[in-house]
């Protein structure tokens, strides 16, 4: 493998010819071609054959003295020259890798699939995902993509035919990209975790402020601004100092308390520091009335982090769509993402992976093939009365908003925050990477016990903001749960079922049947009504089977046991009575 200029073929000296009104063609050929010559700009186009009847004439002549003419100029490649052996395809395919790796192409693996990094020229609208003007994405290097890429990195070369006495140049053959697609898992190139275009943290606490590729941490750095620098050893008083500026550009939104504007905080220095977290809650943006701000406020997090509005994605009905909407996501490495305007208490297992595991698994659109994804992107959610179900309550930090107003839309301000947000966008950034970087050097106190599922995230985000003096961002925790509908659910079965006896599933829908009575009114609001107008017991059943143990208001649902038919009988016990027994296992 050499490294040399490229010299003219004859069909490129014929084209330069034309080029500089020479003769047509091959030298000696003149304005009449040959059959079965053809333009080498058009590749194997027959329809751009130079190959005519003489009586073309002067206008197969202007033709190709045209496409000469618009053709760019060829420039000699500066990769190595690399001659395909057919036979040898595993070592082609091993120096296609390596000439690409040298030449520096923003290739990278990302699971089992090689993508590349692009920018959206256009606000894009695919799908149930809205994303603005000038985000990057990642893209699947496709045989297409990869043959050209690899044209353009290396000088081709197939050996000379029987009267020739030159390696021909060629293009990268086929083969060669679609062997390298399929060895996945395989590649020389770097695993990319995320891109990311604002300095952030890395999980030892040092601050990644270089462009480029980050090995450490699998990120890629794609920014061309000049960053303010991050102090190496800031104080606490700095840090306070820094923490008063995030705290100003948040001044206008009409916080309900001091927990709803330490979430609010919490969710800006997650936002630039989440690709290096292995996990990170849900941010949760309600307000009772329309117009308050909840979309502004995610849109400044958005902007720090991103440089642009956050990408939103509005809430399909079915879970298996939800997860085709956000496993596309993943996969097009969006790093913040808003579910706007929630109407239904949002729940979703596939959600509850994505938010505490450091990747999950996703099908390919179009593709039969599953891929394993990282899942380093800050999500939030926006609803009016926005409420949390099921498992994702407790991945979820509130952020409240009230302007106490009929119509918070009217209210008038001498400033935008969002346009502060992109105009100090560089002080911003560093006042909250400094934020974490002094509780990391002091070494802040840490909140005991941390939050479940998220400890890396609530030793340093959380801890720092209340080793600043800020409300503690899980304020709201208690707020999420009384919401939660499964709890509302359970809660009235358990307070219309007497204590001190046992039930079958069909004997509490036997008695629910009464009309007017609290059990009644229970079932129904649980929707446990069957088809037949009646009360479904094998539902209901199921449902006790799935909660029994959880401890609401001091109570709990418990297996008594089986009766004498078989079957299973549940018992509502009270667990601040002096005869409850601590010994059962929930």
């Amino acid at each position: 493998m050499t490294y040399q200029s490229k010299p003219a073929s004859k069909a490129e000296r014929g084209i330069d010819q034309h080029r500089h009104g020479g003769e047509a063609g091959p030298a000696g050929k003149g304005a009449e071609a040959v059959e079965g010559d053809r333009n080498p700009l058009a590749g194997n186009d027959p329809r751009a054959s130079t190959a005519a009847p003489a009586k073309a004439g002067n206008w197969h002549r202007f033709k190709l003295q045209r496409e000469a003419d618009e053709a760019p100029e060829w420039k000699p490649k500066l990769g190595p020259e690399i001659k395909y052996i057919p036979s040898e395809l595993p070592l082609m395919v091993d120096l296609a890798c390596k000439a690409a790796l040298k030449a520096g192409v923003a290739v990278y693996a990302r699971g089992t699939s090689l993508v590349r990094p692009v920018v959206i020229p256009s606000a894009e609208m695919s799908g149930h995902m809205k994303r603005p003007e000038g985000a990057t994405i990642l893209v699947t290097v496709d045989k297409a993509a990869l043959v050209e890429i690899l044209t353009e990195t290396a000088d081709w070369r197939r050996a000379p035919s029987k009267e020739g006495k030159e390696w021909t140049p060629i293009p990268c053959p086929k083969v060669v990209a679609e062997t390298t697609i399929s060895r996945r898992g395989k590649w020389p190139f770097p695993q990319l975790r995320g891109v990311i275009s604002a300095p952030t943290m890395r999980p030892d606490g040092s601050i990644m402020n270089a462009p480029g590729f980050d090995p450490k941490t699998g990120i890629l750095f794609a920014s061309e601004l000049k960053w303010p620098q991050v102090p190496e050893r800031p104080t606490m008083a700095v840090a306070r100092t820094e923490l008063e500026r995030l705290k100003d550009l948040v001044r206008t939104f009409p916080f309900v308390d001091d927990a709803d504007r330490s979430a609010a905080l919490a969710m800006i220095l997650t936002a630039l520091i989440r690709p290096c977290l292995p996990s990170a809650p849900m941010f949760g943006v309600s307000a009772p009335t329309p117009g308050t701000g909840k979309s502004k406020l995610v849109d400044v997090a958005s902007i720090l982090a991103t440089g642009r509005a956050a990408s939103v994605m509005s809430v399909p009905g079915e879970e298996d769509e939800l997860k085709k909407q956000v496993g596309s996501a993943l996969m097009a490495g969006d790093s913040f993402l808003t579910l706007d305007n929630v109407e239904h208490p949002l729940r979703s297992a596939f959600l509850c992976q994505v938010l505490t595991q450091g990747s999950v698994e996703v099908r390919v659109l179009g593709e039969s093939r599953k891929e394993t994804l990282p899942t380093g992107s800050t999500f939030c959610a926006t609803g009016n009365s926005l409420r949390f179900a099921g498992d994702l309550v407790r991945r979820v930090v509130l952020i409240n908003l009230d302007a106490g107003r009929e119509r918070p839309e009217d209210r008038v301000f001498k400033t935008d925050v969002v346009d502060e947000a992109r105009n100090g966008r560089g002080q911003l950034v560093a006042a909250a990477l400094t934020v974490l970087r002094a509780f990391v050097v002091r070494h802040g106190e840490k909140i005991v016990p941390a939050l479940g599922g998220f400890e890396r995230w609530s030793d340093l985000v959380r801890s720092a903001l209340v080793w600043l003096g800020e409300a503690d961002p899980l304020g709201n925790a208690s707020k999420v749960r009384d919401n939660d509908p499964e709890r509302e659910k359970i809660s009235l079965i358990m307070a219309a079922l007497p204590m001190g006896r046992s039930w079958t599933a069909a004997e509490i829908c036997t008695n629910a049947a009464e009309e007017g009575s609290a059990l009644n009114a229970a079932l129904a609001a649980g929707n446990f009504t069957g088809r037949n107008g009646r009360f479904d017991a094998v539902g209901l059943g199921n449902y006790l089977r799935k909660h029994k143990g959880r401890i609401i208001d001091g109570k709990r649902i418990i297996d008594a046991g089986r009766n004498r038919n078989k079957i299973t009988s549940w018992r509502v016990e009270d667990l601040s009575a002096p005869e409850a027994d601590d010994d059962v296992l929930w």
